[in-house]
């Protein structure tokens, strides 16, 4: 046994590739940090406006001051903050099937809020923690892309994240069923997508759910009468972490190509190792 890259190798074990997601892999996620540039912006530009037309909000002014006790024009600004931010956070968890961004937007508009409302600093406090968050997320998000390590050698595939914590995996090739390739249209025009090794455990399945509900309800004599219906249904897809597949890899069908090979090789194993003790036995006799 013999270390390389960091791996264990087994006897008479070789490193034939070694990968790493596509830089466009996490375009998504840099995606949103731009967004937060935009909103930091945007935001700016409506402040603006409403200190200019202070005089025109009218009843609308007077309503956020009295009911914040702030001047209008922050007042309405820390509200239009905060619904972007939750509603943000909603819609990209929904597409994503994750509740982290949610949970980001809100730890999000909570500092800025913070930093606001009890250090007493300007209104576009809010709006630098927003521009300072997408510039650091530019950071982590591309420092999380290269922490990732995917190992193919003659015997195994071991899957590896380094970031913060570590995590990885280890997959021989007799235990793999099935391998299931997902690329996006950009994965498509840059010849990158995400290889999935499934095993005959389910490991690297996900399941995702729909739901769909109708609720009714009616005040009579005080009380409340309530009717409801509800439908789900679970599909299970392929679906595996970063560190568990081979998220955003390069040239995929050339790693399909090597998994089917290896798989192949590690099936006829057994049958060429009973043939030669059989080739033995037959000339032992003779």
């Amino acid at each position: 046994m013999f270390k390389a890259h960091g791996i264990v190798l087994l006897h008479g074990e070789e490193i034939e590739e070694i990968l790493q997601p596509h830089p466009l892999s996490f375009l998504r996620h840099h995606i949103i940090a731009v967004y937060l540039i935009i909103v930091a912006v945007t935001l700016h530009y409506l402040y603006s406006y409403l200190q200019a037309n202070l005089n025109t909000l009218g009843f609308l002014g007077s309503m956020f001051n009295f009911v914040t006790g702030m001047p209008a024009q922050e007042a309405i600004l820390l509200t239009v903050f905060w619904v972007v931010l939750i509603v943000s956070g909603i819609l990209i968890g929904l597409l994503w099937v994750s509740k982290m961004p949610l949970i980001c937007m809100v730890g999000l508009g909570a500092t800025g809020t913070f930093l606001e409302l009890f250090y007493h600093y300007s209104a576009f406090t809010k709006l630098w923690v927003l521009i300072l968050a997408a510039a650091l997320g530019i950071v982590l998000i591309e420092l999380y892309r290269r922490s990732h390590r995917y190992f193919i050698t003659n015997y195994r595939i071991i899957m590896r994240k380094g970031f913060i914590s570590r995590e990885e995996r280890d997959l021989i090739y007799d235990r793999i069923t099935d391998v299931y390739v997902s690329q996006s249209l950009l994965g498509r025009i840059f010849n990158f997508a995400t290889v999935i090794p499934i095993t005959a455990s389910g490991f690297g399945m996900g399941e995702e759910m729909g739901m769909a509900g109708v609720h009714a309800a009616s005040t009579r004599g005080g009380g409340m009468i309530g009717i409801g219906a509800g439908t789900g249904r679970g599909v299970n897809r392929p679906r595996a972490a970063t560190y568990f597949s081979f998220y955003g890899i390069s040239k995929p069908s050339r790693v399909r190509g090597l998994i089917f090979s290896r798989q192949l090789q590690a099936r006829e194993a057994p049958i060429l190792r009973r043939i030669e003790e059989l080739l033995k036995e037959k000339t032992m006799e003779s």
